[in-house]
């Protein structure tokens, strides 16, 4: 959590791509897809967590092809 106490998350250490400085940034748990800007050059980049994919949501495809057997359903056991 911040010191600030608002937003849940932590710095990270980073390397711009671009011209290669090491800077720590802020990557709320809440936004892991925002991009990163470079402190020194003004870069704009993705970092590892922006560039994985979003989790579903809960109860969001959870049970996709499971439905329920019909009363005519042969392998149903009686």
């Amino acid at each position: 959590m911040s010191i600030e106490g608002g937003m849940k998350g932590a710095q990270r250490r980073l390397v711009c791509p671009d011209c290669g400085k090491v800077f720590f940034a802020w990557r709320p748990d809440e936004l892991p897809a925002a991009k990163i800007k470079c402190y020194f050059c003004r870069h704009e980049f993705a970092d590892e967590a922006a560039r994985r994919p979003s989790p579903l949501p809960p109860g969001e495809g959870q049970g996709e092809g499971l439905a329920a057997p019909s009363p005519d359903d042969p392998k149903t056991p009686s």
